[in-house]
């Protein structure tokens, strides 16, 4: 089984690691997306439990990379190059000062949006990236308010391409769809 827990809100900490760790425990492939990770510092998720954040997802898009290698990595590159001796301290300090002033706007105002116009469902594909080796996300617990809107519009990308896991706010209100199938068919007989 394959499940991904968006905890964007960090607001139910011990039920997303307590499910997290039964999950993985059962075997499991489980995937925390968070939208911080400074605020999951204090806290230990078991052994083999990815936790990742959907900016960390998002940069993995090839678009994203070229941009990242554009506007920091060959700059970077460069000053390691020329900045030796002497001139060392102001080439760090030209660095800064082009990734802090340039390199940051352009990111925000140009590749940004130009990214997002362009693949609006690059996010909710990489998302589902690392469940496609094994077969496909299963199921995608929501298991916060804030997570609310964003599992919305990753399952509203994913509809298009036929991708529709099993959805819940937690493991206790999971219900299996062969299980689902026959409540459907037994409620359907009762009429």
């Amino acid at each position: 089984m394959q499940v991904l827990f968006l905890a964007l809100g960090a607001s139910r900490k011990r039920a997303v690691l307590d499910e997290s760790a039964e999950l993985r425990a059962s075997g499991a492939q489980v995937i925390v997306v968070v939208d911080k990770k400074k605020s999951w510092l204090s806290q230990e998720f078991a052994p083999g439990v990815v936790v990742t954040t959907l900016k960390e997802l998002e940069a993995r898009h090839l678009p994203r990379r070229m941009e990242h290698a554009l506007l920091y990595r060959v700059p970077r590159a460069t000053v390691r190059a020329v900045g030796r001796g002497p001139l060392r301290g102001r080439a760090r300090r030209g660095l800064k000062a082009y990734e802090r002033g340039l390199a940051a706007k352009l990111h925000r105002k140009v590749f940004v949006p130009a990214h997002r116009r362009l693949w609006p469902d690059a996010q909710a594909r990489m998302v589902l990236a690392p469940f496609a080796a094994r077969g496909g996300l299963d199921l995608l617990v929501v298991s916060d308010a804030l997570s609310v809107p964003r599992a919305v519009r990753l399952l509203d990308a994913w509809a298009t391409d036929g991708i529709k896991p099993r959805v819940c706010y937690g493991l206790d209100y999971d219900v299996p769809s062969g299980t689902q199938q026959a409540r459907t068919a037994t409620t359907q007989g009762q009429r």
